[in-house]
Parts: structure tokens; C-alpha cells; sequence
């Protein structure tokens, strides 16, 4: 979800990712002339194996240890990132909470006029229809 907001977290979780690809592949790689005879030409290639392995074993752990220390660190500072953008919907949200209250308390005092009844309602609003459709500006359906 935040790999558009944090590319840098993410180029960093793919570079990890790509580093282990490497040392397993190069992990296998000496286990397989482990497993053979051991011959000279053998040995020889197992050691020069193990002479790539070591720096991208190193590699890996660097990155993989930076990547434990930073990530939780990352998690929590997630609060610090969206606190003020909910904080601000809470806000906006109570503003237009309040004035639609407002609003509807308003008509309803003028909707609800005490002494009227269903039928008088009705014959008024029919009469405010009466007088819209009535207006140049309204086309006849």
C-alpha cells in the first residue's frame, strides 16, 4: 500500500529480496560440490565457491539487518504519518455534522407548524407545485 508514498522502503525490501535469491543460489551451488568426491578439482571449486559465497552471504545479513531494525521503527512512525489527515477528517466531519443538524432543526421548526392538518399540508404543498409548474422556466413532462 505505501510503496507509492515510501519507494524507498520498497526498492530496499526488493533489493533483500534479490541478495537472498543470490545467496541461496550461490548456498546450493557449494552444497552440491560438498556432497561430491572430494577430488583436487573439486576442492577447488568448492572453495572458490565458498570465496563468492562469503560476501554475498555478508550482504545479505547487512541487509537483512538493517531491514529489522528499520521496519518496526517504520511501523510505528506510520501513526505520526496519518494522525493529522484523520484528525482533519474527524474535524470536517463534525463541522458538517453540526450544520446539517442546524439545517434540519431549522426546517423542521418551519415544516412543523402546530394547528395544521394532514389534508391542509397537502392542499398547501400542492399549491407551492401548482405555482413551480406554473413558471416559464419548467418544461411540461
Amino acid at each position: 500500500r505505501f510503496s507509492s508514498v515510501f519507494p524507498s522502503l520498497n526498492m530496499a525490501v526488493k533489493r533483500r529480496e534479490q541478495t537472498l535469491q543470490e545467496y541461496k543460489r550461490l548456498q546450493s551451488k557449494v552444497e552440491k560440490y560438498e556432497e561430491k568426491e572430494r577430488t583436487g578439482p573439486v576442492l577447488a571449486k568448492l572453495h572458490q565457491a565458498r570465496e563468492e559465497l562469503r560476501p554475498v552471504k555478508e550482504d545479505f545479513e547487512a541487509k537483512n539487518k538493517q531491514l529489522l531494525e528499520e521496519m518496526p521503527k517504520f511501523y510505528s512512525s506510520r501513526i505520526d504519518y496519518f494522525k493529522p489527515s484523520f484528525e482533519s477528517l474527524v474535524r470536517a466531519q463534525v463541522v458538517y455534522y453540526t450544520e446539517m443538524h442546524k439545517i434540519f432543526g431549522d426546517l423542521t421548526a418551519q415544516i412543523d407548524r402546530p394547528g395544521l392538518s394532514d389534508e391542509q399540508r397537502e392542499r398547501e404543498n400542492d399549491a407551492k407545485l401548482s405555482e413551480l409548474r406554473a413558471l416559464s422556466i419548467v418544461a411540461d413532462d
